[in-house]
């Protein structure tokens, strides 16, 4: 990336440029890229193309947003920027008790300059139930973190399955991927009947004391602290899901999905 992108990167998640590639600062960064930037799926419902790397990044600075390519492919681009080793692995999102047939997740595998040789690291910004700091791929015990406690245990075939307060969240290879891999999952997502994002609208933000999201269609917010439900607000009009995107999630969008069905009678 050109110096002045990297700097707009780093101004626009607040982050400090870390002075070394080491396990403190790969923390602050994630930390710091997961309470910025909300992960959502507007791009599905506005016919946009999905930016991957270098693309993703200029969304990001100038948009404040992205999805599950988009985020994970330009965070890895900044953190290859200050020193760190980083390679892509494919994951399969637990749908109930059992992981997807489709690798429809990707994620990143973290190698920091440490004298201890700590790690290597999971990284991910851009699932809605990510941790906010990096976990140890290799560890095998509980680690906590403000979003839960993690654990990792070994799966099938190699892989290894990453929990959350004991709830599975997805299936992970530990063989690396090129970015290329994952071009067809973007297309399997836009245009599969039973894609995820098909019939959805998903907009997930962590705080540091909760998380805010918008549901379903885009027609229900919801605010919870350490928790609890705070907020649940039923977005009745195009003026107040702007207002939503705006004020909690930091998105200005030209244009509505229409999946919202915000124009129908009901809502005129």
């Amino acid at each position: 990336m050109e110096p002045e992108l990297v700097d707009a990167y780093l101004r626009r998640i607040g982050a400090r440029r870390p002075e070394k590639a080491d396990a403190a600062a790969l923390r602050h960064l994630q930390e710091r890229h997961v309470l910025s930037i909300p992960f959502e799926n507007l791009s599905f419902h506005l016919n946009e193309s999905v930016p991957i790397c270098v693309e993703a990044v200029h969304r990001i600075v100038s948009e404040q947003r992205g999805g599950c390519c988009e985020l994970n492919s330009a965070f890895a681009l900044l953190l290859q920027e200050f020193g760190f080793r980083v390679a892509f692995l494919g994951g399969r999102i637990y749908r109930g008790n059992q992981p997807s047939s489709q690798t429809g997740h990707f994620v990143l595998r973290v190698e920091t300059d440490e004298p201890s040789g700590a790690g290597p690291w999971l990284v991910d910004v851009a699932q809605g139930s990510h941790s906010r700091w990096p976990l140890r791929l290799d560890l095998r015990t509980p680690q906590e973190d403000p979003h839960g406690t993690y654990l990792f245990s070994d799966a099938p075939e190699g892989d290894i399955d990453l929990a959350l307060d004991g709830v599975p969240l997805y299936r992970l290879e530990t063989r690396p991927r090129d970015i290329a891999f994952f071009f067809p999952v973007l297309w399997w997502y836009r245009t599969a009947p039973d894609s995820p994002f098909a019939n959805k609208i998903l907009c997930v933000r962590p705080l540091e004391d909760g998380k805010v999201a918008l549901t379903t269609t885009g027609r229900v917010f919801i605010r919870e602290r350490k928790g609890q439900e705070t907020i649940r607000q039923r977005i009745t009009s195009e003026e107040e899901l702007r207002e939503v995107l705006r004020t909690w999630f930091g998105i200005r969008v030209d244009r509505l999905p229409e999946l919202a069905g915000l124009r129908s009678p009901q809502f005129l």
